[in-house]
């Protein structure tokens, strides 16, 4: 039940701020992150995109920042919606190859193309050396017969492969009843597998919106994944309607596998700001401490990054 996770939930108020939005008010956002820890350098890196409202620009300005402690990050490297051809960027995950190669993978939606948010592949030899004209597409969504593609969370496998685990159309439409319609649930998450971390031949749903009424119903984003208590937790994003997009809402997730999950019975969203929502929550276990890191609604409607640590 939810209560076997209490002792993992942060205290969301009192994290500690990584990014500031632009400014105050509504659309002006910053999060859509993913994190990774390299073992052999203890570097920690960050991937975070710089939003304003939709008639100022949108998803503008991505960043790759590094840190030596996990809370104080310096930005390294950074791409605009111009460099990358689009209209809007989304989630994007830095993280490293191998000793000569680190990895971005990231979401955006082509300008002049309204929904087609695809995934690209940036390399460098560090993740200040990104090489953004030199990405590839790893994820097309024409390709699959989809209309989107996006949110991208990647880990590294015990053989050396990839997992990646991204948004998409859900597989079920409108429900019909006569002359009635109901609305079609918003996203649902895919698992893409891959040797090289280059090519994905094959996606498969794995998390589908709960499908009713309730406060995670018409969403299923997962956000992250963390092995704790003998076991995998994971953290999506929920929502109730379309107005809740901006403002989706954190649940909890099992899988001993990584392909099947099942969701922890939960009356309300696992945590929440008192002013909005506490969206994109990444969990990255480190020793003996999980940092949760988070994008949380202020009292002005803007959203900061943040980050909590709970030791075990």
């Amino acid at each position: 039940g939810p209560w076997a996770y209490d002792h993992l939930r942060f205290d969301r108020s009192a994290g500690w701020v990584i990014v500031e939005p632009l400014a105050r008010g509504s659309g002006f956002w910053v999060g859509a992150h993913k994190f990774a820890h390299d073992p052999e350098s203890g570097l920690f890196t960050l991937f975070y995109r710089l939003r304003t409202p939709l008639e100022r620009g949108r998803g503008g300005v991505c960043r790759v920042a590094t840190s030596d402690d996990g809370i104080r990050f310096d930005d390294v490297w950074e791409a605009t919606k111009e460099d990358l051809a689009a209209s809007s960027i989304e989630v994007g995950h830095c993280l490293r190859h191998d000793a000569g190669e680190w990895r971005l993978y990231l979401s955006y939606e082509r300008a002049g193309s309204p929904g087609y948010w695809r995934i690209d592949v940036a390399t460098g030899p560090s993740p200040a050396e990104l090489d953004t004209q030199g990405r590839r597409t790893v994820l097309d969504p024409t390709n699959f017969g989809l209309g989107f593609i996006k949110d991208p969370v990647v880990y590294r496998t015990d053989d050396g492969g990839y997992r990646l685990y991204a948004t998409t159309n859900p597989r079920t439409g409108p429900t019909i009843e006569g002359d009635r319609w109901t609305t079609a649930p918003q996203e649902e998450t895919i698992l893409a597998e891959s040797r090289d971390g280059r090519y994905f031949e094959t996606i498969e749903y794995v998390l589908a919106p709960a499908g009713d009424r309730s406060w995670h119903g018409q969403r299923a984003r997962l956000n992250g994944l963390v092995d704790v208590d003998g076991g995998t937790l994971g953290t999506y994003d929920g929502s109730r309607t379309a107005y809740d997009n901006y403002e989706e809402w954190c649940g909890l997730v099992t899988t001993a596998d990584g392909r099947s999950f099942e969701r922890v019975p939960l009356d309300e969203p696992w945590v929440r700001s008192p002013h909005g929502s506490v969206r994109y929550v990444f969990p990255l276990r480190v020793g003996d401490r999980v940092y949760w890191y988070y994008e949380f609604t202020r009292a002005d409607g803007s959203h900061d990054l943040r980050v909590s640590v709970v030791d075990l």
